[in-house]
């Protein structure tokens, strides 16, 4: 994208977190050259330019910041939204987009709950690494977990926080019929609420339980994954400590260790 930095605000963020974070954050306004109706807007990312200044495709704006408002879980990243300059200040007004991305479901039928998990690398904030066995799905080069629709039709990969956020996606997903249960596994975790263009939107209900060799965990992180993050045909999956910094000194890069999904009513919750 080539076009100028018109706008960058600075926010003071609140309390100090447990886990190291910045002390401000940012949001930076790009106008698209060949585009007068919108800007670009980019969050958590501390600029490099400043106002006025003009930039072009591969250039550096600037560094991932890690922001106050999420949890320990959320490491250092940035969103992009398409929205009206009038807009940039809100949080809501952001324009929807279409994802390119198309599935056609497919059966299945073994469906494990407890997997071999290889740990790829242990920090205070997760486990980065490798199932062994649970379902996964590849749409134009990009692999993550399969959402399971009605416990018996790969429909797309999910995307979402199982269970410690609210809400999640099914990437490819069209043509979703509201109210179909989404599972990872046999395990449900949501119900759809709305289908959009290349993706399926649901709502955690209801939760599941996991854990990593016995040990009970916060939720499992699901991506749509590059091959980077893909070894052997298996998508990276990240595993959530109920506590900042539990996992260190318990588990070691390089274990092989078991991984079990279950149903559960009382999932500690995050929002």
């Amino acid at each position: 994208m080539t076009g100028k930095l018109v706008r960058i605000r600075k926010t003071t963020m609140g309390m100090k977190k447990e886990f190291p974070t910045e002390d401000y954050d940012f949001g930076i306004a790009i106008q698209p050259e060949d585009c007068e109706d919108a800007i670009v807007r980019i969050l958590h990312c501390s600029p490099s330019l400043k106002e006025g200044d003009s930039v072009a495709r591969g250039d550096v704006i600037g560094s991932t910041i890690r922001s106050r408002y999420f949890n320990y879980w959320t490491g250092p990243h940035y969103h992009i939204e398409l929205m009206r300059l009038d807009s940039f200040p809100r949080s809501t007004r952001s324009y929807q987009l279409t994802l390119p991305f198309r599935f056609e479901s497919k059966k299945i039928e073994e469906l494990p709950s407890s997997v071999e998990f290889l740990i790829d690398t242990v920090s205070e904030d997760f486990i980065a690494g490798y199932p062994k066995g649970l379902s996964h799905t590849t749409i134009d080069g990009y692999t993550g977990l399969s959402g399971i629709c009605n416990g018996k039709d790969v429909v797309g990969i999910l995307d979402g926080g199982l269970s410690h956020y609210k809400h999640g996606g099914v990437i490819g997903h069209t043509n979703s019929i509201e109210g179909s249960i989404i599972g990872l596994q046999e395990v449900p975790v949501g119900t759809i609420e709305r289908s959009l263009t290349g993706s399926s939107f649901f709502l955690r209900n209801p939760s599941l339980s996991s854990s990593l060799d016995g040990k009970e965990l916060r939720g499992l992180s699901c991506f749509i994954y590059p091959k980077h993050y893909v070894k052997h045909g298996i998508p990276r999956l990240l595993l959530i400590p109920k506590s900042y910094g539990e996992f260190v000194g318990q588990f070691s890069e390089g274990d092989m260790c078991q991984l079990r999904i279950d149903s559960a009513n009382n999932t500690i919750k995050a929002e």
